[in-house]
């Protein structure tokens, strides 16, 4: 299929860019503020710094702030990705006219690949079996911060020691020889590297769930309000809004449109 895109993945890949523009940012400046902070005459440097603020921050230590930032980033991170699938969930029926299955307990990859339209070696082949794994591991990263138990902890450990190997052959695609790490060893390179990872699975995952040209035609307004009553105009604003829409290129933007008139000629 030609490319398509939601509006839930356009939304997405902004969150993305922000969210590791950030993240870089408020590490390079904790980098640069951290000797000053630490040269203070004081057992407790970061309250003498946040009263400059009016900011009350009490026996704060000056190692916990970067690894602190990091972990919560790659939570924001992971719980971004999990909205996106919730939305391809909540537009499934508009787009395939029929209900989602879910599961209790449902990994979200389960849940898709149970929901994809496409063949399962399609949808293998599209996700990637490797990048499946990269990113359920920084699922378990995600459970075991935000949800900080030994057991979840254990876990994480436990998969990335069980997968090490598979782990490691899809950073290298990714030209990533500093991510991913273990959950007591993340660094900055673990952010960088799930913002990529998440991106081309969000996009690979709109790409599954296309559901294609026939059934967009049908999704096409038959008016436009304000618009004359040319015929240019009107399929130039079809176009427009298929464009705008799905992400679709002109190519096949007017192809759709040919099969959405097709059908109006039958009625």
């Amino acid at each position: 299929m030609k490319k398509f895109s939601t509006i839930a993945f356009r939304s997405f890949k902004i969150f993305i860019g922000e969210l590791t523009s950030v993240a870089a940012g408020i590490y390079v400046g904790v980098q640069e503020a951290l000797p000053s902070i630490n040269g203070l005459d004081s057992t407790d440097p970061w309250n003498i710094v946040a009263k400059k603020h009016e900011i009350v921050l009490n026996g704060l230590k000056s190692e916990r702030v970067l690894g602190s930032a990091i972990r919560l980033n790659l939570v924001s991170l992971y719980s971004g990705f999990d909205l996106f699938v919730s939305d391809i969930r909540c537009q499934f029926y508009e787009l395939h006219g029929k209900e989602w299955q879910q599961h209790d307990g449902d990994a979200p990859f389960v849940a898709l690949k149970r929901n994809t339209p496409s063949s399962h070696p399609d949808h293998e082949e599209r996700l990637g079996k490797g990048r499946i794994a990269s990113m359920d591991y920084y699922r378990l990263v995600r459970n075991a911060i935000a949800h900080p138990k030994d057991e979840a902890t254990a876990a994480a450990k436990r998969y990335y020691l069980e997968n090490k190997v598979l782990l490691s052959e899809v950073a290298a695609v990714y030209g990533m020889k500093s991510a991913p790490n273990q959950i007591d060893a993340l660094n900055f390179h673990d952010i960088k590297y799930l913002a990529r990872l998440a991106l081309d699975l969000a996009s690979a995952v709109d790409q599954d769930f296309d559901p294609g040209d026939v059934r967009l035609a049908t999704f096409i307004p038959t008016h436009f309000f304000g618009l004359p009553k040319s015929q240019k105009r009107i399929d130039n604003a079809r176009i427009g809004w298929l464009k705008e829409k799905y992400g679709v290129k002109q190519d096949r933007a007017e192809r759709i449109l040919s099969l959405h008139k097709g059908s109006l000629a039958q009625r």
